[in-house]
Order: C-alpha cells, then structure tokens, then sequence
C-alpha cells in the first residue's frame, strides 16, 4: 500500500510540465491560475451543496446531489492537480483523479437515467403556479366560509340567548299564570265554602239565609267566568273558535253589555256614559261574542276606575268602520305595559300586593275575537292615573240600513219571559259518579215533577235501564271504569223496540268543541257543561221528550 502510494507521487520518470513544449511564463501561468480558480469554485460548489442536503433532510433524491457533490470535487481536484504538475509532476496521482472523475461521472449519469423519468413527471412551472394560485384560492375561501361560519355562529348564539330569555320569560310568566289562577280560583271558592259551612251548621240568621245564598251563587258565577275564560283563550289557541256570523246590530249589542255590567259600575258609583250613533251599528258578525268583547272591555274599564269615577262608551263610523271606543278616567296604563298588554297572561301588576285581581286574559280574548271579525283594537293611555282608552274597529256590513225586526229574538242573553216548562211523567236517568252532582240533578229535576233515577256507574245504569226504560238518558262523561262513551255506545247497540234510540244528553265538564263533537258521535242528541244553568238542563230534557211549549 505505501509502495503504491509512493508510486503515486514519484516524478522521477517524468520532466515538468514547464518543460513540456514551448511554454512561456505567461501563458504557464494563464494555466496555474485558471486551473486554481477552477478548483476554487468546484470546491465551493460541493461544499454548499453538501450542507444543503445535511440541513434539509426532506430535499428530493439525495443520492443523484451527493453524486453531484463528488462530481465536481472530483473535477475541481484534476484542475488542481494539473496546476502542481508544472512543479511536480505526478501523472500517476493525475491518472487516478481522472479515473475517480470517470467512475463518479457515469455513476452519475446512470442515476440521471433513472432519475429523470421521473422528474419528467412532476408539473411544470406553470402548472405549479396554477395550482398554487387554486390552493391559495381554496384557502382564500375556506377563510371566507370560515368567517361567514363565525358570524352564523355568533348569530345561532345570539339566537339561543334571545329564545333563552323568551323561554325564561315565558317560564316566568307561565308560573304567575298558575299562581294567578290558584289565587282567582280560591278565592270565591273560600266564600262559597265558607258560607255553605254555616248554611249546614245553623249559624246563620233566617235573615242572612238569604245574602249568603247570594254569595254563594256570585262567587260560583265568578269561578264559572274564569273557567270560561281559560277554556275561550284554549279554543283561541288551538284554532277552534267558531263564528255564528249574522247581520248584528252594534247598537244592540253595546246596550246589552251595558246592562250587565251596570251593577257593578252603581256599585262603585261609576258613571257610564252612552254616545252611540245608529249609523254606524251594522255589520257581521256573531252577536255574542261581540256582546263579550264590549263586556271584557267595560268590566276592565270599571275594575281600574275608582269610586265616582267616569266611563264613556261611543260608537261612531270612521269610513268604511265602525268604531267603539270604551274610555275611562282611572288607573290608566304605564308606558311599559302599553306595547305587551294585549298579550296572553299579561298583567300591569303580578305581586301578591295587586289591588285587581283577574287572570290577564281579557284583553288578549277580545284581540283574537276582533281579529276573527276582521277587526283591530288598540289601546292608548297617557301614563299612570291618566286613563285609558280602547278602540274597536269594525268592518261595516255593505247595506244602507239595518233595521232589526224588534220582535225578532237576539242571540245575546235576554230577560224575557218564557213560558213555563212541566217535567210531569218523564222518566230521567242520571248517570253521574259524584254523589253531590246526582243529589242536585235530582233536586233539580224534581222541582219540574221529573221521575228521577239515579246510578254512580255505567254498569249500574245498564241495569236500571232494562227495568226503568227511562224517556230520557242524562249522563256525566268522565267516570271510573266505563264512560259515558261506553254506555251511550252500548244502548244505541239496542233495538229500538229495547231502548236504543231513547233520547240522551251528556252532562259533563269536558267544554271543549272536540269533546261536544265526540259526544255527538258517540250517540248523544244535547252536551250541558258543568256548571249547568237549571233553565238551561230543563230546557234540553223538554226539548229530548218534546215538551216544549207546555
């Protein structure tokens, strides 16, 4: 090994490359220093791109750089070494730098061989250029939909906070609503309990018999009202308000509710006051609820007014409307319960300190009936103790007149004389499993000389029924076991010739328009709700067996 290194630098066989031909200084020297500036930067050359491929450890086909850098060091090395043979002639050492140089050559261009199909592969400049113009496009849009994201986003949580609130607030007002209820509905039930207690023990005077009999019959007149109120604002809620729309004399209609709610008003000494143009009193509508429109807004107007206090009621054409308009001089209505106070469960005062009671329905029911009609209703207030007014608008019918055959019976309650009805013979069945309401259907009955059966089952009256063969059939809906349904369903199964078609009414508390339609159905002709009017059940058991007129 050291023989064949000193082989590679012995120059004793061979003369300086000065010796070699003609060379003159200059032009030997053009030679040195070209070759050394050659060898310079193929030095520098592999030198930086060798510490480019160390740092960068993801470059693309290392091998083919590496093969590059010894390429060119090899290169750089025979420039060198033919500088030193004009001093030092070591063409053996030239010869071995040479064939390193061929050997790292052609290794490299058999690497290009396999290298540059696949180089040939990758997009060109243009078509990464294209591409990264998408990509930043892509970007430029993903950012976009991202912010739009954000902003949806924002916008959902505002929206969830916004129906939070709603929902609190609705929760809020839901549990004033059942605690409102709670109160309205205890409190004429106190009196009636209270005053039937003594009525039963004896200790009241023949004289207060009767005012308690009066209290008694007012407040279940007031829990009657508020019953009627929530099962009107369910039938508004639901959609199952109907109409019995006939041409109605407003007129009419404004002096009706006047006259029943004008003893509450001499009560407190209020004033009514009646402007009312006939003009103007003609249109659609269904008589009694608009009848209750006017009384829910009289009844508000004379609860917020105090004593000696003043309400005005005109009715008067504005264009193509008719319009009522119920004034007061009382308690008026704040700014911030002005926008809400047709709203359902709405009160200007909620507390356990309020000086009115009342369920917060009024006023939203009379909105929806106007609204049915085609009608607005606003309300005005200047501010607290300043009053308020309420302002009814009506479609006018398209006639010229209106003038109602004054003999011709209203749909609004009336105190008109009836002839008197006589139950005498007929055989009543009553179905009822409450003790008490079988005992009072009874007693009422009777009075009108009524043969009166009673059963507390449904399987009960099926027996009585086969021995009794009563005219008519009165039976509650909701009892334990079998209903109403079920009994009406079974004797309508009978031949006639066994009772089948004997006439039958449903007497029960299920108010609602599906529950009178399913009872129909079912088999009943006649559906009294609870709390029954003792003219009213007489009237239907005279009308089932054809009494009427006697």
């Amino acid at each position: 090994m050291l023989e064949f290194l000193s082989n590679l630098f012995n120059t004793s066989d061979f003369p300086k490359r000065w010796y070699c031909g003609n060379w003159s200084e200059p032009l030997g020297w053009l030679h040195i220093l070209s070759d050394g500036a050659i060898f310079g930067a193929y030095t520098a050359i592999p030198c930086v791109l060798a510490f480019f491929i160390l740092r960068r450890k993801d470059v693309p086909f290392p091998r083919i750089l590496w093969l590059f850098v010894a390429f060119i060091f090899a290169c750089g090395f025979g420039h060198l070494i033919e500088a030193i043979i004009f001093w030092h002639p070591v063409y053996r050492l030239s010869g071995l730098v040479k064939l390193t140089t061929a050997v790292v050559s052609w290794a490299t261009v058999i690497a290009l061989v396999q290298i540059v199909p696949k180089v040939l592969t990758f997009p060109g400049l243009a078509r990464l250029n294209q591409e990264l113009r998408g990509e930043v496009e892509e970007r430029r849009r993903v950012e976009h939909a991202l912010r739009e994201s954000e902003g949806k986003l924002a916008s959902l949580l505002e929206s969830e906070r916004a129906a939070r609130g709603d929902a609190e607030q609705a929760n809020r007002l839901k549990d004033e609503f059942l605690s409102t209820v709670s109160h309205e509905l205890r409190t004429p039930l106190h009196a009636i309990l209270g005053y039937a207690q003594l009525l039963l023990q004896g200790k009241i005077e023949e004289d207060g018999v009767g005012e308690g009999l009066t209290v008694i019959e007012r407040n279940a007149k007031l829990q009657a009202q508020i019953i009627e109120d929530l099962l009107d604002m369910s039938r508004i809620i639901s959609g199952k308000v109907r109409l019995d729309v006939a041409a109605v004399d407003l007129v009419q209609v404004i002096e009706a509710a006047v006259a029943t709610v004008k003893p509450a008003a001499d009560a407190k000494g209020i004033r009514i006051q009646l402007v009312l143009d006939p003009r103007s009193s003609a249109v659609f509508g269904d008589s009694g609820r608009l009848q209750q429109v006017v009384w829910n807004l009289l009844t508000n107007a004379i609860k917020f007014t105090p004593k000696g206090g003043r309400v005005q009621v005109m009715l008067k054409r504005v264009n193509s409307h008719a319009e009522i308009c119920v004034a007061d001089n009382g308690q008026g209505i704040a700014p911030e319960i002005l926008p809400y106070v047709f709203d359902r469960f709405r009160q200007g005062d909620a507390t356990t300190t309020r000086q009115h009671g009342g369920l917060g329905l009024g006023l939203s029911i009379v909105k929806h009936l106007i609204e049915l009609h085609g009608g607005t209703v606003s309300a005005s207030s200047a501010g607290s103790s300043q009053g308020a007014l309420f302002v009814v608008n009506l479609p006018i019918q398209p006639v010229h007149s209106f003038d109602p055959d004054p003999n011709s019976p209203r749909a609004m309650p009336q105190n008109v004389g009836s002839p008197p009805l006589s139950l005498e013979g007929v055989r009543v069945l009553v179905i009822d499993d409450e003790a008490d309401s079988r005992n009072l259907l009874k007693r009422l009955l009777e009075q009108y000389d009524a043969r009166v059966t009673l059963a507390s089952s449904a399987e009960e009256a099926l027996k009585l029924f086969g021995s009794e063969r009563p005219d008519v059939i009165l039976s509650d809906i909701g009892m334990p076991g079998r209903d109403g349904y079920d009994l009406i369903r079974d004797i309508r199964a009978l031949r006639d010739a066994e009772g089948g078609n004997v006439p039958a009414a449903a007497l029960t508390a299920l108010a609602r328009v599906e529950d009178r339609k399913r009872a129909m159905l079912a088999g009943f002709q006649g559906h009294i709700t609870k709390p029954v009017d003792p003219g009213e059940l007489v009237a239907v058991v005279a009308t089932l067996t054809g009494r009427t007129g006697r």
